[in-house]
């Protein structure tokens, strides 16, 4: 990044201007002289812009810091075993015990490049006279400059906590070769940028919602706000929110009332971000799309309508962008459409917290995968798909495998809604009567179809009378309404919630299936007793289907429990996704896939001698229970040392920091000349 940057590379992704999602690239070389110049009209600008665009159709966002980087939480997840721990790649980064390989330096570069370019944009549309003159789109193209900086450092403070900050571009006099600046500071100057420039931005009706228009700006200046509000990594390895108050840390803003304020603490950004919700709100409310799976399809072949529930989304065309249903959503082994296999897949924990009834969890959590065209594979417990996306339902059967084209939500309005509504209750200690509204409209639309929908929403919502309940509700809606989008890890860490979730998760996973592998825990082991009765938890520890035409008809969902030792449920059997591949039979016959119960197997053998346990006083056959290793390690970096059988009380783990910070890239360190460190962050591997 150390050089001037001053040239259009051809661009690698489509992005759209019409509301139609025409492609509109025009990718000629644009020439190299001076910014001002290359800033001169909206159609050079455009060109300008749509390059720093253009680095969210890397593998380094795609495949990267917007799906594969995002795990492991309570939500998504990529199980991993012990041996794969160890190994510096993807699966490092969901164990949180990342090591350094390129690809950490691939993001920090392209990030830093998205960044400076960005830069680049803003200071030559400053200097140009049609912006000086007032042009509307000129202003438009300013507003987009200032609100991809601003994500692009919003991204890199999640992941690297503190980074080197910069409003300049890189020349050959001013190489930035900058320190760690707090990430408080870089927020609250992001958020003052997107405040001065909101107002000259375009709505989503006059443009589309491929480009960063005024409600994403409006939106996204209550998100920063959230975030600075809320807990982060701090150097000394502590989470912590912000107690600094000085200039650095302060914005000028009009609240709701249209009185001017000014935010200096961290408490001051909580009405920072209600008084930009309800501008939003005020200015331009909508009314949320009552199908929930509305939303995903028309990213899977086009783009969502102005003035609905997505503000941003990331705009994708086939075969050039986007890794949606290539290595995020529903899996497709092959068909005519390609093949894609999903790295994200969704705990138990998460699939179970729902409400049979709401409507977001058919469309978010499903247990199986496409085998082809024409055939279905079932998934067990560590194959919950993330069932958003699929390429099967795309219309264009001349896609690549990599590059479907499928668009990625990056705001949606219903993240607004609840970011008002947790904003409210920590503003006065509880929920007023916004914030239930907030929280009403979005559990509306979650059980509009229900036949208790008053119990659901308005009962549910009425008994919310105090801040821990509200916020807990809140946690627990968040992740309702926004699984597979990959944007729990931020939550959880602003929250800093992250180990509490990662306990919770392991713990409900071990109790559910000693409970359903009939385990009573001795001495540290987990031995099996034919005698214990099995409590029906609302959980199932199998899931029953029939298999018909190649589709699975599931018998029971995930809160329904099953006697396997009864008729039907004790002559079913496991179906291999080979044999359904190799034959045109119709497999009669109930099938079962494991689902709780697989978290622990069951063995009269030792697993690592093979040798059998032998009999107790009684004679009868000891068995004992293993906990998988998917569910040892994969929270490795902070279940390090405390979680070795599985049997272990691990509730101090809650008081533990989540190691989530990325280390710098060694290659960034040794080239800064000192002025960068991987020292500090609770960073484990340097």
């Amino acid at each position: 990044m150390k050089k001037k940057f001053l040239y259009i590379v051809t661009l690698i992704c489509g992005l759209f201007f019409t509301t139609s999602c025409e492609d509109m690239l025009d990718t000629k070389s644009l020439s190299t002289d001076n910014l001002e110049y290359l800033c001169s009209n909206p159609t050079d600008t455009r060109k300008m812009i749509a390059h720093v665009y253009s680095f969210f159709c890397e593998d380094t966002y795609t495949s990267r810091m917007s799906t594969n980087w995002m795990q492991n939480t309570d939500v998504e997840i990529g199980f991993i075993t012990k041996a794969q721990v160890a190994v510096a790649d993807r699966r490092s980064v969901w164990g949180l015990d990342m090591k350094q390989f390129s690809d950490i330096k691939n993001c920090w570069d392209n990030s830093l490049k998205a960044i400076d370019f960005a830069n680049q944009c803003i200071e030559g549309i400053e200097n140009s006279a049609m912006y000086l003159e007032g042009n509307k789109d000129m202003k438009q193209l300013h507003g987009e400059a200032y609100c991809l900086r601003a994500y692009w450092y919003w991204l890199m403070c999640n992941f690297w906590a503190d980074v080197p900050y910069a409003t300049t571009p890189t020349t050959k006099d001013n190489m930035h070769n900058d320190p760690r600046t707090d990430k408080n500071i870089i927020y609250s100057q992001c958020i003052q940028d997107l405040i001065n420039v909101e107002e000259e931005m375009m709505w989503s009706n006059d443009m589309t919602v491929e480009y960063m228009n005024r409600e994403f700006a409006l939106g996204f200046i209550v998100k920063l706000a959230m975030f600075r509000a809320g807990y982060s990594m701090q150097a000394d390895g502590t989470m912590a929110r912000c107690t600094q108050t000085g200039e650095e840390y302060t914005i000028n803003y009009i609240d709701e009332n249209g009185a001017s304020q000014t935010a200096s603490s961290a408490d001051d950004y909580y009405k920072v971000a209600k008084a930009y919700a309800l501008k939003l709100i005020k200015l331009k409310d909508r009314s949320l799309e009552t199908n929930f799976k509305t939303i995903f399809d028309n990213e899977i072949n086009g783009c969502n309508p102005a003035n609905g529930d997505v503000l941003f989304e990331m705009g994708f065309v086939p075969n050039s962008g986007g890794d949606i249903g290539w290595c995020h959503g529903l899996s497709v082994v092959a068909s005519s459409r390609g093949a894609g296999t999903s790295y994200t897949n969704l705990t138990p924990y998460y699939a179970c917290s729902f409400d049979k009834q709401d409507q977001r969890l058919n469309v978010t959590c499903v247990n199986y995968r496409w085998l082809n065209d024409n055939k279905q594979g079932a998934c067990d417990v560590w194959g919950i798909q993330p069932a958003k996306w699929c390429r099967m339902d795309m219309t264009n059967t001349t896609v690549k495998d990599k590059g479907t084209g499928i668009n990625w939500p990056i705001l949606r309005y219903a993240d607004v809604l609840l970011l008002l509504a947790e904003a409210d209750n920590e503003i006065n200690n509880g929920p007023t009567q916004i914030a239930k509204e907030m929280l009403q409209r979005v559990r509306e639309r979650a059980f509009i179809k229900a036949s208790n929908k008053d119990e659901m929403v308005t009962n549910y919502i009425n008994k919310l009378s105090n801040y821990n309940d509200f916020r807990t509700a809140i946690i627990k809606e968040r992740a309702w309404e926004f699984g597979g989008e990959n944007i729990r890890k931020f939550d959880l860490i602003r929250w800093n919630y992250y180990s509490n979730a990662i306990v919770n998760t392991i713990d409900w996973m071990r109790n559910v299936a000693i409970n359903y592998q009939q385990l009573d825990e001795v001495n540290g082991e987990l031995i099996y007793n034919k005698n214990k009765d099995i409590e029906d938890l609302g959980i199932a520890p199998r899931l029953y289907y029939n298999y018909k035409n190649g589709v699975l008809e599931f018998e029971n969902n995930y809160f329904t429990y099953r006697n396997q030792s009864s008729s039907p449920y004790n002559t079913a059997e496991t179906l291999k996704d080979d044999d359904i591949k190799s034959s045109n039979a119709t497999f009669d016959g109930l099938k079962y896939i494991n689902f709780v119960e697989s978290l622990i197997s069951v063995s009269n053998k030792d697993p690592e001698t093979n040798q059998p346990y032998g009999t107790d006083e009684n004679g009868n056959e000891i068995k004992k229970g293993i906990v998988q290793e998917r569910v040892l390690y994969s929270w490795h970096g902070l279940t390090d040392g405390a979680l070795i059988t599985g049997t272990e009380d691990i509730s101090s783990l809650r008081n533990k920091v989540t190691p989530y910070v990325f280390p710098i890239p060694t290659d960034r360190v040794i080239s800064s000349n000192g002025v960068l460190s991987n020292d500090g962050y609770s960073i484990r591997n340097k």
